[in-house]
């Protein structure tokens, strides 16, 4: 995954650099609560490894290692879609009656709501961990 980060700051083989959220709807999507309303994101990444010379303000190709990225995906989209099959198995087997199909589905709505915040969860979790390594490709 690529994008494009200005460098706000060096710091030896060390750079403070700010990417820009890029979303499918647009750049100023107000009537959703999506990413569209985080400016930008903070990474900080080594770039003793750049051929070109960079200095505060240029803006820089980013690259995102695929394998971690494909991970947070399947996790992202799976464990919803999961957590909302086990639900409904779960309800279908438990309950006996007309209304058993009603219930289930209401109830897997409800664990979509729940992944939600284990996906938040998960989420803050790995950005303390700095899973995502990223690399500076090239000076634009």
């Amino acid at each position: 995954m690529d994008n494009i980060g200005k460098i706000e700051k060096i710091d030896g083989n060390m750079a403070v650099i700010s990417v820009k959220r890029v979303s499918s709807c647009g750049d100023s999507c107000k009537s959703c609560s999506s990413a569209c309303k985080v400016n930008s994101v903070i990474i900080e990444t080594d770039i003793s490894d750049v051929k070109d010379e960079i200095n505060v303000g240029d803006y820089v190709e980013i690259r995102a290692e695929n394998e971690v990225m494909l991970k947070h995906i399947a996790v992202l989209y799976g464990l919803p879609l999961l957590l909302m099959l086990v639900t409904v198995f779960i309800f279908q087997m438990i309950l006996k009656g007309p209304n058993k199909d009603i219930i289930s589905a209401v109830a897997s709505l409800f664990s979509l709501i729940i992944s939600f915040y284990l996906l938040k969860a998960y989420d803050k979790s790995e950005m303390k961990k700095n899973v995502l390594k990223f690399t500076v490709g090239k000076k634009l």
